[in-house]
């Protein structure tokens, strides 16, 4: 996956909260999801989410990065 489909795995994990929802809105294995999020936390060189076997959910570098304005926007 390349870095713009990294970004949408992440988004969509971060809004649903769980990467098996996230897979079944994007029409992918969460697998699939979860690998593309892992290899975003270690391109970036932070961790993203805490996982736990239910659920996902933001770590401050990932709230950081949810929230923050896209500069096309301004």
């Amino acid at each position: 996956m390349n870095s713009l489909q990294q970004l949408m795995a992440f988004s969509h994990t971060a809004r649903l909260g769980s990467f098996a929802a996230a897979a079944r809105e994007l029409g992918c294995a969460p697998s699939t999801l979860a690998k593309s999020v892992a290899r975003l936390e270690s391109a970036l060189g932070v961790k993203l989410f805490h996982r736990t076997t239910r659920q996902v959910s933001l770590t401050p570098d990932g709230e950081h990065l949810y929230c923050r304005p896209c500069p096309s926007a301004w």
